[in-house]
């Protein structure tokens, strides 16, 4: 399941392994290498946890879906 996160990035969930928020409004994403993350950067913390929220819905239903 692809997923627009910010203006610029898209992401592929079945590949991601965790996402957190970090400060002061960004998300890092991480894959299943420990060396390999992405830092989204937002404009203010109510965006990034926007994102987030859907994020996490996304992962559950694609979670759902698989099981």
């Amino acid at each position: 399941m692809w997923l627009r996160v910010g203006d610029e990035e898209l992401i592929n969930l079945e590949h991601v392994t965790s996402i957190k928020k970090a400060q002061p409004a960004m998300i890092e994403i991480r894959y299943p290498d420990s060396r390999q993350h992405r830092t989204v950067r937002f404009t203010a913390p109510e965006d990034r946890d926007a994102v987030f929220e859907r994020i996490v819905d996304n992962m559950v239903r694609l979670r759902i879906a698989m099981e």
